[in-house]
């Protein structure tokens, strides 16, 4: 019983990276998304990028500046140890809406990704970090559809919401 609660509590700080990750790529905030890959990191998102991870995280929040928005979800994680509980394996489900600018700086079409993340995990000084990523594109397509003004959010300079939110916590 001890293990089985050991590891819940271990899913659930790898979870807490993963949506860390999301929370980084929408907000646009670099130095977050450095803390969910370890420094040796390596990256293979196919035709995108393939190199260490805070290039990786460097390159995906580049492309999001030049978007009017973002939204990353997790989904289906499924997570497995080695049996000392230092090392995991991780296959998650992610569904991505970025919105992208025309040359009028409007919104006008939208790319959905939806991808599965394959991550090798290591803890390291306490936390879990990422030392390997695998992305699977398995269906991306583009939308065209009529836009609604976006409110209450924040990217890049402007500070979210919630950030304030969670620093008065």
């Amino acid at each position: 019983m001890e293990r089985k609660l050991e590891e819940l509590i271990e899913k659930e700080a790898i979870r807490e990276q993963i949506y860390t990750y999301c929370r980084a790529l929408d907000r646009i905030d670099n130095e977050l998304g450095y803390t969910v890959f370890a420094e040796d990191a390596k990256v293979d998102y196919g035709p995108t990028y393939k190199g260490d991870g805070r290039g990786f995280i460097d390159m995906m929040l580049n492309m999001h500046r030049g978007m009017v928005a973002t939204h990353h979800m997790m989904t289906n994680i499924l997570i497995k140890f080695n049996d000392d509980m230092t090392r995991a394996a991780s296959e998650t489900y992610m569904y991505a809406a970025c919105k992208y600018k025309n040359k009028a700086g409007e919104a006008s079409f939208t790319v959905e990704a939806r991808c599965r993340d394959i991550d090798k995990w290591e803890k390291r000084d306490g936390k879990w970090v990422i030392t390997e990523r695998i992305v699977a594109g398995d269906n991306t397509f583009m939308l065209t559809p009529r836009y609604f003004d976006d409110y209450n959010n924040g990217r890049d300079t402007v500070k979210d919401p919630s950030y304030t939110f969670f620093e008065e916590v």
